[in-house]
């Protein structure tokens, strides 16, 4: 066909036919856009979020240290940054005796260890030792204020001696009933020699609960006194529970009133199944009635 001679309808005619099968003379060295990418808009579903780092600081990092020859408790704490007394409320029942090849708890820094008792909650445990709930959940990376019977927390900048201040507080009044039963035998003396508490009996086995708040000094055999526990309350009040039958409490664990801490029993010199209960006074025996409800 002759280009030059063509009208109109024909060139339009050439023209639909290019178009239709897609076919353009592109003049050289002219590129064509690609078709744009039908891309659907972003929904609230498709956006997602860095997941947020928990801080280093907030994250529990207890270590274990095996004890070699020539440690002490004291250099162990001075290496690791804590003092002593954190040191020995990380591990209870510790003493000076330490051998190579033990293995001690080493806390993040200074504090203490607390076990979640039943009834327990994170206010509570934040008000007994004076530091703010988001502390204790920030330390343990906690997102929630739910805690769980035996769940070992790590409470920073805690100190015994906190704790012992804030029991100290608190009258002599704030003593409860250590267990239920009959007096069996009162304070004073008896066979020419002092007894030192009162006898409260009944069955073995009956629970005996913590009569306040403080911290457990002995857990164990105690001579006559069979089987005993010894808390210290702060304020120079430290009490005794004698001849159980078992307990269930360790040295240096916190304990709060009214929490079981053993069974009525008969062990060591007894008559018969008692709790024989004790107050001291800076060292020196108090009659428990007087401080009791």
């Amino acid at each position: 066909m002759n280009l030059l001679k063509m009208n109109a309808k024909q060139w339009a005619y050439v023209g639909g036919v290019a178009l239709l099968a897609g076919v353009w003379a592109a003049p050289s060295g002219v590129q064509t856009l690609p078709e744009t990418a039908n891309v659907p808009p972003k929904t609230e579903q498709q956006v997602t979020q860095a997941p947020v780092a928990v801080p280093e600081s907030s994250r529990q990092a207890f270590q274990k240290h095996v004890v070699v020859s020539g440690d002490t408790l004291l250099g162990i704490a001075e290496h690791y940054g804590i003092d002593l007394e954190t040191l020995m409320a990380a591990n209870p029942g510790t003493n000076d005796l330490i051998h190579p090849g033990d293995q001690l708890v080493i806390l993040p820094n200074k504090g203490v260890i607390y076990q979640v008792d039943t009834g327990d909650t994170l206010w509570d445990i934040a008000h007994t030792y004076g530091v703010q709930v988001e502390t204790i959940k920030s330390a343990n990376a906690k997102s929630s204020d739910n805690v769980a019977v035996g769940e070992k927390l790590f409470i920073p900048g805690a100190r015994w001696a906190r704790a012992d201040t804030a029991v100290a507080r608190a009258s002599a009044s704030r003593f409860i009933w250590p267990t239920r039963g009959e007096i069996s035998s009162p304070f004073g003396w008896r066979w020419g020699r002092l007894h030192a508490g009162v006898d409260i009996a009944n069955d073995i086995g009956t629970h005996v609960m913590a009569a306040r708040a403080g911290r457990v000094i002995w857990a164990g055999w105690r001579g006559g006194y069979g089987y005993a526990v010894m808390i210290d309350h702060g304020g120079g009040y430290v009490s005794l529970y004698g001849h159980l039958d078992d307990y269930f409490v360790e040295r240096g664990q916190y304990v709060r009133a009214g929490q079981r801490i053993a069974s009525m029993g008969n062990t060591g010199n007894s008559t018969g199944p008692h709790l024989h209960f004790e107050v001291q006074k800076e060292g020196q025996p108090v009659d428990p009635m007087g401080l009791l409800p």
